[in-house]
């Protein structure tokens, strides 16, 4: 097990001077024609910015993507999705380069599981170690990490059987580190607090939408409902809705509750009280406004009688 990157590897390559280390700004790369490895540059174009060539890829390693907020800003929905299945889907490579994968990825877990305070003292190049390692970690509850641990043990089992021609060891410890991958993946706390958040969140909607559905059917009850009980005369209606027996069923309806039922027997009486009221309100109103009409046409007759006296007697002298 490696726990440190090696010290000796160059960052330049030797044939044509270009880094072999991805650069701290946006960069381009591609396969060097020289040694075949990986290099890295910047090719400005014409008109500024950076040109891209077939073949080349571009890399932007100052944007951070991270689960957490605070650190990688916020995601869209089809973000999240390419950002969750990067995490779960390995880089596809070719045959030739899956042993040195395997080693680049458990000298990157290792050189994480190195910066832990509690494992330290675990030599986890034995058995041993790493045993005293993972109980270490579960007691801890660096779950997280635990599982890292057990990836890197069978990457490490996984080339060394290649190396060694057991097909059949190598297969099953790559599967083995695969699974630990997604052990230790759905361990990541950001991650966790999604699923369940998110899971919460869709109990919620679902249970909604079926109070809709429901709701919906109780509506079109109580429309059907609404013409029967103003049908019915006040006294009976009052005595439904106050003597405490069952409702539904001496109306005949069912499907509605019976707090329901009572609302609704209840509302049909108030608005009945309320029209009553207005009918005598306006009819107190006409009353009032008919003996005004009255009074006023009385007083017209009494003023003319006077004026046509008045004319009368002048003219009779």
């Amino acid at each position: 097990m490696t726990t440190t990157d090696d010290p000796n590897q160059p960052r330049f390559c030797s044939d044509c001077g270009l880094s072999l280390v991805m650069l701290e700004t946006p960069c381009t790369s591609s396969i060097c024609g020289e040694c075949g490895k990986e290099i890295y540059f910047v090719r400005r174009g014409e008109d500024g910015g950076i040109r891209i060539e077939e073949g080349e890829k571009f890399h932007i390693p100052q944007i951070t993507f991270s689960l957490d907020p605070k650190i990688g800003g916020q995601f869209f929905r089809p973000g999240l999705e390419s950002f969750i299945k990067q995490m779960f889907l390995e880089e596809s490579i070719s045959p030739e380069k899956l042993i040195e994968k395997y080693k680049e990825t458990e000298a990157r877990i290792d050189k994480e599981l190195s910066s832990l305070d509690c494992i330290q003292r675990c030599d986890l190049e034995t058995d041993s170690g790493v045993e005293e390692g993972l109980k270490i970690l579960e007691t801890e509850g660096l779950h997280e990490y635990r599982f890292n641990l057990m990836r890197s043990v069978f990457l490490r089992r996984c080339y060394v059987s290649i190396e060694e021609g057991d097909a059949l060891r190598a297969a099953y410890a790559s599967h083995l580190a695969a699974l630990f991958k997604e052990y230790s993946l759905l361990e990541h706390y950001h991650l966790k607090e999604i699923i369940w958040l998110g899971y919460g969140c869709y109990v919620e909607l679902c249970k909604n939408e079926e109070l809709t559905r429901e709701s919906a059917k109780e509506q079109r009850l109580i429309k059907g409902a609404l013409p029967k009980i103003a049908s019915m005369e006040t006294e009976i209606l009052y005595a439904i809705a106050n003597d405490g027996n069952n409702i539904g069923t001496r109306l005949g309806l069912s499907g509605i509750s019976e707090s329901t039922l009572k609302s609704l027997l209840l509302h049909e009486l108030d608005r009945r009280t309320k029209d009553k009221e207005e009918y005598f309100k306006n009819r107190e109103i006409a009353i009032k406004e008919k003996d005004n009409r009255l009074k006023i046409w009385g007083f017209l007759f009494t003023l003319a009688n006077a004026v046509i006296l008045a004319f009368y007697k002048k003219w009779t002298g």
